[in-house]
């Protein structure tokens, strides 16, 4: 059961990481939409570092929260958090 849920959590980051890649691949000007998703996705992890005790986890700034949101932008930021919810 183990293997399967760790499967899942793989495939789960894969899939976000390339639905937003072709997201941004498809815009018309790709790199400025990548700033503004990464830059947003920064933010919400900054805010749920200090102020997210009042939801119950407050996401450590280590270097894989922060590629995470940079990359993924919001999407990525509300996966770490389900990631803790689901790993519990």
């Amino acid at each position: 059961m183990e293997f399967f849920r760790e499967y899942f959590y793989y495939l789960l980051w894969l899939t976000a990481f390339l639905i937003l890649l072709c997201f941004y691949i498809k815009r018309q000007k790709p790199f400025r939409t990548f700033l503004l998703g990464g830059s947003t996705g920064l933010t919400v992890l900054f805010l749920l570092h200090f102020y997210g005790e009042a939801l119950g986890y407050a996401p450590a700034l280590c270097i894989t929260n922060l590629l995470t949101s940079l990359f993924l932008g919001i999407p990525g930021t509300a996966l770490i958090l389900l990631s803790h919810v689901l790993t519990g």
